[in-house]
């Protein structure tokens, strides 16, 4: 995928769009004149994984996101203050002015009758999920979950992005991954095995990753040269140093292979997590998915990847 030119509000602006995706051409246009971007991609990759896979019992669904869909927030409190009467909006627009939408209609479209969780943790919401997904299998809350996340792009995104963190090539995209209990009889693609989140409280990024990175690994038991790779997160040039230091503090001069998704996607904001770990699935063995956010926080999850 390569940058494509945005509208003429954004003339100077690149951003790495799923141009083939068509909202009415994938889902129909029934149910979807209101649906919101982040919505229909989550629902049509969801779509694409269970037509793939036939999941018995109870299935969850836990996707990530920043906000949800600022653009669909923007446009229903725009109408709200603008129209005769602030009632007087669209209330088709009011379930995909929600957080939680994008989840929520993947259960509705597909008929997913169990847990449904929405986790709002910016870049570490693909680490969150895999988390949190975990437990809901710990605790037999579900026996598969959905687990995955979405951003979509728009100008209100674009606007955001610019005044909070500067210029840079922002992408869109939704991937999820089913996660089920050890022992299943499926062709395993990745073995989820530790999650740690930290927060920088004192303002320094690298050395709370630093920090998490090495109580993952030691948690796990794992020796830094057993890292096959690392798949990073970081967009920005402030958070990328800060990210790349903190590898080279745990690592020093045996840093692993060091794969970074953004160079295909752009920064797809929250749905960065699942696309680590998809860009991690040709490098067998252990392999480190690392996170970091504006805000300050932190993370690092342990995957393993088996041989062929």
């Amino acid at each position: 995928m390569s940058p494509t030119a945005l509208s003429e509000e954004w003339p100077d602006a690149e951003a790495y769009l799923a141009t083939e995706f068509d909202v009415e051409e994938r889902l129909g246009s029934k149910g979807t004149a209101s649906m919101d971007r982040s919505s229909a991609l989550a629902v049509g990759v969801t779509a694409e994984l269970l037509d793939k896979v036939d999941i018995p019992g109870t299935v969850g669904v836990v996707l990530g996101t920043t906000s949800g869909s600022a653009q669909t927030q923007y446009e229903f409190t725009r109408d709200s203050l603008t129209r005769r009467k602030p009632y007087f909006v669209n209330p088709a627009v009011v379930p995909f002015a929600l957080m939680n939408s994008a989840a929520s209609q993947c259960a509705i479209w597909h008929g997913i009758t169990g847990p449904n969780s929405t986790i709002a943790a910016g870049r570490l919401s693909g680490l969150s999920v895999l988390r949190y997904g975990g437990r809901l299998l710990a605790r037999g809350r579900a026996d598969a979950v959905v687990c995955g996340a979405v951003e979509e792009h728009s100008p209100t995104r674009a606007w955001l992005q610019r005044h909070r963190e500067g210029d840079r090539t922002l992408g869109e995209g939704a991937a999820v991954m089913l996660l089920e209990k050890p022992g299943t009889s499926r062709r395993i693609l990745a073995e989820a095995h530790r999650v740690d989140t930290r927060v920088a409280v004192d303002g320094d990024r690298r050395a709370a990753l630093a920090a998490c990175v090495r109580r993952t690994l030691d948690g796990a038991g794992i020796r830094i040269e057993d890292v096959a790779a690392v798949s990073v997160s970081a967009p920005g040039e402030g958070a990328t140093v800060a990210e790349r230091a903190a590898l080279h503090d745990v690592f020093g001069e045996t840093t692993p292979k060091v794969v970074d998704p953004q160079d295909a996607v752009g920064d797809v904001g929250a749905a960065i997590g699942p696309f680590q770990l998809a860009a991690a699935l040709d490098t067998p063995g252990w392999v480190l998915l690392t996170a970091l956010d504006e805000d300050g926080t932190v993370g690092s999850g342990l995957v393993r990847v088996p041989w062929p």
